[in-house]
C-alpha cells in the first residue's frame, strides 16, 4: 500500500512490511477500509457455509426420506453460495488492489530510486495485502461464523432445505473450519492481487519521477479488449439468443437460460465499457445542464474528460443491478404467468392441499352434494428430441377428462379433455410445439415404473406453465405408479361439507390464489442468496471506487474553490458526477434486462414487458445511491475550507 511519507531507510524484513503497512492505514484509511470489510464478510460467510457443509455431510439418511432430500438441497445451496462468495471477494479486492497500485506508482519509484529491487517491491506488496487481510479475517471468521451459521441453519430450515435434526460440528471442527476460512481468505486476496503486485515490480523509476502524473493516468482503449469483447458477444451471447429466440424452448428451459444469458451480457458489457460508455456520457451531460447551469457543467465537464473513470463506476453498477434484475426478474416473469394461468383456470370451489410431510389419498373421498376431483400426481419420461436427447422424467397427472374439465380450464387448443381414454393422453402446448406432435399420433412414453406405453394424443391444452405437462387416463396412472397419492384435490361445492382429515388443508378458490407460491423454494432462496452475494461485493466495490478516485482530484478542487466555487456547489458538483456515472451502469443493465428477459415475457405469454422483483431492484437502487454519492463525499470533503482545500491537495 501507499507510503505515508518518504522513507529514510530502506524497507526490509517483515518489520519493514509492518511499518508500511501500519503507515498506509494511519495516512489513507479509506484505501484499506474496502478490502478489510470484504476480506470479513468473506471470512465470515465461507466459514458459516463450511460449517453448515461439515454439519449437513456428516450423518446418513435414510435413502429416500425428506431428510436426505433437504441435506441434498442443503449441499447444493451451500456449495452455490461458497463458490459466489470466493468468486465476489476475488473481484472487489482485485479491483480495490488495482486502484492502490495505481495510485502508488509514484511513490513506489522512490523505493526503486532508494534501491528496492523489483522483487523486493513485489514482496512487500504482497505482504502488504496479507497482513490488511489477516486482521479483519481473524477477528470476523474467529466472531462471526458461529452466529451466522446458527442463523443460516435456521433459515434453511424454515424452508424445509435443512435436516432439522442436524446440529453444528463440535467446538474443535468449529475452531479448525474458523482458521481454514481466515488463511484462504488471506490467499484469495493475495492471488487477486497479483496482477497489482506484478504491476508494482514493473515501475521505471527515471520515467516517474520526471512526471508522477504519469502514474494517475487513466488506461486507455486497447485492441485486444476490443477483440476479446466481440469475440465474447459472438463466441458467448449470439448463440444464447438465438436460443432465446429462435428455438421453441420451453419457459422452464428459457428461464435457465436467462442466468446464463446474463452472466455473459454483463462481462460482455463491462470489457466494452471503454466503447459504450462515451455514447451515453453525452446525454447526461445534457441532463446535468438543465438541472444545475454551473456545478452541472463542471461535472459534465469531469464526465467528459475522464471516461475511464466513469467506467469503473458503472461497471459495479452493472454488476448489481443487472444481476437483481436478470436473475429475480426471470424467476418473477415466470411467477407471474403461472399465477396468471392458474387463476385464468381455476373452477373449483376450493381445493385441498397435504400439509408438509403428508400425501394426500389416491382416492380421497367425495364431496356431498358436489364434485372432487383428484388428480394422480405421477411421472413421465417422453421420447428424444432435438433440444433434450437425454429426457428426464416431467410431471404428469392421471385424472378423468370430463371431470378435470369441470373443475379446472386448461385451455384446450386442439381437442377436447373429455377425449381422454385408454391408450391416450394430452400434452401441453409447449411439449407439443416443441416436439411436433399432431393430433393423432402414437407417442411411446415410459411411465414411472419403468414400463413403457404407447399413447394416442387427443388433446393440446394452452396452460402448462401452472400445470403439469402431461394429462394421462386415471387407470394408467394408478397401474404404474408406486405409491401413488393424489396431487391434490380440486372441489366444486360447498367447501364446508368436506371431512377434513389431519394432514390435509382446505383453501377457498380465492385464499387458495391469494397464497399461491408460484416459484420453487430452493431456486427462489438460491437466486435471493446469489443476489445477495454478488450485489453486496458489487455495492462494496462501488464504494471503493468512488472513494479512493476522489484522492486524485484533490488539486483540481482546489483550484475550483479558488476560482470562486462555494462549497455547496462543489458538493454538488461531487454527487452528480458519481451519480451521472452509476446511471451511465443502470442505463446498460436496462438493456441487459432487455436483452435476457423480453424473449422470456414473450414466451410465457406475459407481452414485452417482463416483471421484476420490485423491493428487491428498488432496494439495489438505494443502495447504488448510497454507495456512490455517500463515499465520494467522505473522501471529497468539499466542505473544507479553501485553505485546507489547497493543503490537502498538494500533499
Amino acid at each position: 500500500m501507499a507510503v505515508a511519507s518518504e522513507p529514510t531507510t530502506r524497507p526490509s524484513g517483515p518489520l519493514g512490511a509492518l511499518r508500511l503497512c501500519v503507515a498506509e492505514v494511519r495516512a489513507y484509511p479509506g484505501r484499506v477500509i474496502g478490502v478489510a470489510v470484504a476480506c470479513a464478510l468473506t471470512a465470515t460467510g465461507v466459514g458459516a457455509c463450511l460449517l453448515l457443509l461439515a454439519a449437513v455431510s456428516g450423518p446418513s439418511y435414510p435413502e429416500g426420506s425428506s431428510a436426505a432430500a433437504a441435506a441434498k438441497d442443503a449441499q447444493n445451496l451451500l456449495g452455490l453460495l461458497l463458490t459466489m462468495l470466493l468468486m465476489s471477494a476475488v473481484l472487489v479486492t482485485g479491483s480495490t488492489v488495482a486502484l492502490w497500485t495505481n495510485q502508488r506508482l509514484g511513490q513506489f519509484a522512490v523505493l526503486r530510486a532508494l534501491g528496492v529491487t523489483a522483487g523486493r517491491l513485489r514482496a512487500l506488496v504482497v505482504a502488504d495485502v496479507a497482513l490488511v487481510a489477516l486482521a479483519p479475517s481473524a477477528v470476523a471468521a474467529v466472531a462471526g461464523t458461529v452466529p451466522v451459521a446458527g442463523f443460516g441453519r435456521r433459515l434453511l430450515i424454515e424452508r424445509e432445505l435443512f435436516p432439522a435434526a442436524v446440529d453444528l460440528p463440535s467446538a474443535g471442527q468449529t475452531w479448525a473450519i474458523a482458521v481454514g476460512a481466515c488463511l484462504g481468505t488471506c490467499a484469495v486476496a493475495v492471488l487477486a492481487a497479483l496482477a497489482s503486485v506484478l504491476a508494482a515490480g514493473r515501475v521505471q523509476p527515471i520515467d516517474l519521477l520526471k512526471d508522477q502524473s504519469l502514474a494517475l493516468a487513466p488506461p486507455r482503449r486497447n485492441a485486444g479488449r476490443l477483440v476479446a469483447g466481440i469475440a465474447m458477444v459472438l463466441m458467448l451471447c449470439g448463440p444464447l439468443v438465438a436460443l432465446m429466440v429462435v428455438m421453441d424452448l420451453p419457459p422452464v428451459l428459457q428461464g435457465a437460460l436467462v442466468m446464463g444469458l446474463a452472466t455473459a451480457v454483463i462481462p460482455t458489457l463491462a470489457v466494452l465499457a471503454p466503447w459504450f460508455v462515451p455514447l451515453l456520457v453525452g446525454p447526461c451531460c445534457a441532463v446535468l445542464l438543465l438541472l444545475d447551469r454551473k456545478a452541472g457543467r463542471i461535472a459534465a465537464a469531469g464526465l467528459r474528460a475522464a471516461p475511464a473513470r466513469t467506467a469503473a463506476i458503472a461497471v459495479p453498477v452493472l454488476l448489481a443491478v443487472g444481476t437483481v434484475v436478470c436473475l429475480l426478474g426471470s424467476g418473477a416473469t415466470i411467477g407471474a404467468a403461472v399465477q396468471q394461468q392458474t387463476e385464468q383456470a381455476l373452477r373449483a370451489d376450493a381445493v385441498v392441499t397435504a400439509e408438509p410431510g403428508h400425501q394426500l389419498p389416491a382416492r380421497p373421498a367425495g364431496l356431498p352434494g358436489g364434485t372432487a376431483v383428484a388428480p394422480i400426481a405421477t411421472k413421465v419420461t417422453a421420447p428424444p428430441s432435438f433440444y433434450d436427447d437425454k429426457p428426464k422424467p416431467t410431471r404428469a397427472w392421471g385424472v378423468d377428462g370430463a371431470a378435470l374439465r369441470s373443475a379446472l380450464d386448461l385451455g384446450e387448443q386442439q381437442g377436447r379433455l373429455d377425449e381422454l381414454a385408454p391408450g391416450t393422453f394430452a400434452a401441453g402446448s409447449t411439449e407439443a410445439t416443441a416436439r411436433h406432435w399432431k393430433l393423432g399420433q402414437d407417442v411411446t412414453f415410459t411411465l414411472a415404473d419403468g414400463q413403457q406405453a404407447q399413447l394416442r394424443l387427443v388433446a393440446v391444452y394452452q396452460r402448462d406453465l401452472a400445470f403439469p405437462s402431461y394429462v394421462l387416463p386415471v387407470d394408467l396412472a394408478l397401474e404404474h405408479t408406486p405409491a401413488p397419492y393424489a396431487d391434490r384435490v380440486l372441489l366444486r361445492g360447498d367447501p364446508g361439507a368436506w371431512e377434513l382429515r389431519p394432514g390435509q388443508r382446505l383453501a377457498t378458490r380465492a385464499d387458495y390464489l391469494a397464497h399461491l407460491r408460484p416459484r420453487n423454494v430452493q431456486d427462489d432462496m438460491a437466486s435471493r442468496l446469489i443476489v445477495a452475494v454478488v450485489g453486496g461485493y458489487a455495492l462494496l466495490a462501488l464504494a471503493n471506487t468512488c472513494a479512493i478516485a476522489q484522492r486524485d482530484r484533490r488539486s483540481q478542487r482546489a483550484h475550483l474553490r479558488a476560482l470562486g466555487l462555494g462549497r455547496g456547489q462543489l458538493l454538488r458538483c461531487v454527487v452528480y458526477e458519481v451519480l451521472a456515472s452509476a446511471l451511465v451502469g443502470t442505463v446498460l443493465a436496462v438493456a441487459t434486462a432487455g436483452i435476457c428477459l423480453v424473449p422470456l415475457a414473450r414466451a410465457v405469454g406475459q407481452g414485452a414487458l417482463p416483471a421484476l422483483d420490485v423491493p428487491w431492484t428498488v432496494g439495489v437502487l438505494v443502495g447504488v445511491l448510497v454507495a456512490t454519492a455517500v463515499p465520494a463525499a467522505l473522501a471529497a470533503r468539499p466542505l473544507r475550507g479553501i485553505r485546507r482545500q489547497f493543503a490537502t491537495g498538494s500533499a
